[in-house]
C-alpha cells in the first residue's frame, strides 16, 4: 500500500539544497564547477533533521552532528557529483552507538537513499579525506 504523506518544511528546504547545490553540474565540464570550490560546508542542522553541502578540492574534514534528535527512523539522501579523487565516510550511529548506516563514498552517485532505524538521538559523522567534488546530504527523521 502506497501512502502520500505531506512533506515538512526540513525535507521541503533539503530537496531545494539538493536541487540549488547540483543544479547546472553535469560531467561534461566537471573543472567548471569544482574552480569554485571553496571546501567551506554549508550545515543546517535541527532537531528534525541535518544537512550538509561542499564544492570541494582535495578536502579534509572530519566532524559529528548531534542531529537529529527524533524519530525512529531516519530517511537519508545523498548525492555527489563532479568526483575527482579522495574519500568520503558518511557514519550514523544511534543513541546506544550503535552503527545503524556506513557508507565509503569513492565515485559520482546519482542519487542515494536509505531509511535507517534505531534510538533517537542520532550522531552523523562526516569524513573527508583529499575529497573532491559536489556533496549533498540529507538526513530527516521520518514523520508518522
Amino acid at each position: 500500500m502506497t501512502t502520500n504523506r505531506a512533506r515538512t518544511p526540513l525535507q521541503a528546504t533539503l530537496s531545494a539544497l539538493l536541487v540549488l547545490a547540483l543544479g547546472g553540474c553535469d560531467d561534461a565540464d566537471p573543472q567548471a564547477i569544482l574552480s569554485t570550490a571553496s571546501n567551506l560546508p554549508a550545515v543546517g542542522a535541527r532537531a528534525e533533521g541535518l544537512g550538509f553541502t561542499v564544492v570541494a578540492r582535495d578536502f579534509g574534514f572530519d566532524q559529528t552532528y548531534a542531529s537529529p534528535t527524533q524519530g525512529d527512523t531516519l530517511d537519508v539522501g545523498l548525492a555527489v557529483t563532479n568526483f575527482g579523487g579522495g574519500a568520503a565516510i558518511l557514519e550514523i550511529t544511534d543513541a546506544g552507538g550503535a552503527v545503524r548506516h556506513a557508507q565509503t563514498i569513492t565515485s559520482n552517485l546519482a542519487q542515494g537513499q536509505a531509511a535507517v532505524a534505531g534510538t533517537p538521538p542520532y550522531r552523523v559523522r562526516l569524513r573527508f579525506t583529499a575529497f573532491t567534488g559536489v556533496f549533498v546530504l540529507g538526513v530527516a527523521a521520518r514523520g508518522p
